[in-house]
């Protein structure tokens, strides 16, 4: 067995202890602090995006990568889609598992998740065994989306897809908004998310908040679990990057992100927070959900990097026609909505307005006479007249 970059290249040949490691890992025959030897390893190969190639044969290279359980963050050996076939009575032989998991649909979009409702967000560690997963099915890969789902709902319920100039609210309401919604949403049944949450991602909360964990009795025989939420700059490979951080912070699973497509900082970021392995008092960053925001002061979600400058010209015209006595309210739907790119204004003289800031459509063009795209304007200002128009005219 090797270790091998992912276009192919030699990085090294495992020893034999690393290869007799692995083998005990793959047959589920490792137990205490062997398994967690094995965990911290393969953690390693993951976070240098690198896989291993096995040399039971001599004409072709099965290749594996170390993926993860979505559901208990715990790690498992997978091997690659169309590698070749291993070896009669090898170890790390294709089980049917991983055909069903290749066949299965994608994960559903987020959703809603209901208040007072027990999240579940990371599953048990299994008794049997507990640091190698043979998780990765379809149910527990669709868990994890649970983690956005959460998100976006707090972004919902707190208002922060909400913007009216009456009710602006500087950055420390707006995370005081996010903690009065989070202590409807326990992770457990009578464990509140707002007593294991922390709104910042620095070394001295994420410390604060372990202790809090391992003294906790509230969590039974159950996984403990926290999660940290904060604005963050970028989420670039498994490394989460703030203003307080050089270096950044290392995650070891999945980044959910709002619409599937990778959009610059700064980014509203919440993290799981727990052991990676039964019994370990090593807490770490698991998964990690992101939706853009328009900037370090102002929550409101972005859909598209592009939509940044034209939405901060919109937030100051809807300062402006206040200032003239026209309430205008924008609403971004950011669940269920068939257009996501899709902002909703709306006035107190009863006036509904549907405008996309995005150049291309993402979804079906509503097919009403008060949608509007940005693209479509000649330039921001009269994009900017049409809007003041539309809302301050008959008044």
């Amino acid at each position: 067995m090797r270790i091998i970059e992912k276009n192919g290249a030699q990085v090294r040949t495992l020893t034999p202890a690393e290869e007799e490691l692995l083998v005990g890992f793959a047959s589920a025959t490792l137990v205490g602090p062997r398994l967690l030897q094995a965990n911290q390893w393969l953690m390693k190969v993951r976070s240098a995006n690198q896989w291993l190639a096995c040399d039971c044969r001599k004409d072709a290279l099965p290749v594996l990568n170390v993926s993860l359980n979505g559901n208990t963050g715990t790690l498992f050996l997978r091997n690659n889609p169309d590698t070749p076939e291993h070896a009669p009575g090898c170890p790390f032989t294709k089980d049917e598992r991983e055909a069903m998991e290749r066949s299965e649909d994608v994960p559903p979009p987020a959703a809603w998740l209901p208040p007072d409702t027990p999240l579940r967000l990371l599953g048990d560690f299994r008794r049997d065994n507990a640091g190698n997963g043979t998780g990765g099915e379809t149910g527990e890969r669709r868990e994890q989306q649970r983690l956005l789902s959460l998100l976006l709902t707090w972004i919902e319920a707190s208002g922060l897809n909400v913007y009216a100039t009456h009710l602006k609210k500087d950055l420390t309401a707006q995370f005081a908004e996010l903690r009065g919604v989070a202590g409807r949403y326990p992770l457990l049944e009578r464990v509140p998310a707002s007593n294991y949450l922390e709104t910042r991602l620095d070394m001295k909360h994420m410390m604060m908040l372990k202790a809090r964990l391992r003294e906790s009795s509230v969590f039974g025989n159950h996984r403990r679990h926290g999660l940290l939420l904060d604005c963050v700059e970028q989420i670039k490979g498994r490394k989460v990057l703030n203003a307080r951080s050089e270096d950044g912070f290392d995650f070891q699973g999945h980044h959910l992100l709002w619409g599937g497509s990778k959009t610059g900082g700064p980014l509203l970021a919440l993290a799981l927070y727990s052991p990676a392995t039964a019994g370990s008092h090593y807490y770490e960053l698991i998964h990690v959900a992101s939706v853009p925001v328009l900037s370090r002061a102002h929550l409101f979600p972005v859909y598209r990097d592009e939509e940044r400058e034209p939405l901060k010209a919109l937030v100051s015209l809807i300062d402006w026609m206040a200032g003239k006595g026209v309430k205008v309210l924008m609403r971004r739907p950011v669940i269920g909505g068939e257009v996501m790119d899709e902002l909703v204004l709306t006035s107190d003289q009863d006036r509904v307005l549907s405008v996309s800031l995005l150049e291309k459509p993402l979804g079906p063009e509503p097919d009403t006479e008060n949608f509007k795209r940005y693209a479509d304007f000649k330039s921001p200002e009269t994009f900017r007249k049409y809007v003041a128009g539309f809302f301050m005219r008959e008044r």
